[in-house]
């Protein structure tokens, strides 16, 4: 995935006719109140996908995903690999880590046709179906 999205990185970058001039706002990443989100997030997507894990099987890890990943695709990608080494299958928690990083790249892909009008959606879209394929087939070619 991550050699697909600097392909279709670099293609965009040298189709790019003029560069985009914005202000932009940081803050520190590692601010005490960051970690301390981080850490209760982690909490509650671990709570929720191991009981949705019990309750529902494979199917359960896979909606706890899906949900997660729309808001936050760390936390559940450290949640199942932690709940891996115990009761979840490998198979199933690689499974279910690509469908949240799906989610996740869906919700860009509809926030940058949000913000950024429809021409600029469907180049993210497209760029991200490249990236999203890519991986497909890599899970793919892993889980058999």
């Amino acid at each position: 995935m991550a050699g697909a999205g600097l392909l279709v990185s670099l293609w965009f970058y040298r189709r790019s006719k003029d560069s985009a001039k914005a202000d932009l706002e940081l803050s520190n990443p590692v601010e005490l109140w960051q970690t301390i989100k981080f850490a209760l997030l982690f909490a509650v997507v671990l709570l929720a996908s191991k009981a949705a894990t019990i309750w529902l099987g494979a199917r359960g890890a896979y909606a706890a995903a899906a949900l997660a990943g729309m808001a936050d695709v760390d936390t559940i990608t450290l949640s199942l690999a932690r709940l891996a080494h115990g009761s979840l299958p490998a198979r199933v928690a690689v499974l279910s880590i690509f469908v949240a990083a799906a989610s996740n790249t869906a919700v860009k892909a509809i926030l940058a046709a949000r913000l950024g009008g429809w021409a600029f959606g469907r180049r993210i879209a497209s760029a991200f179906a490249v990236i999203l394929a890519a991986g497909a087939v890599t899970v793919g070619l892993w889980v058999r």
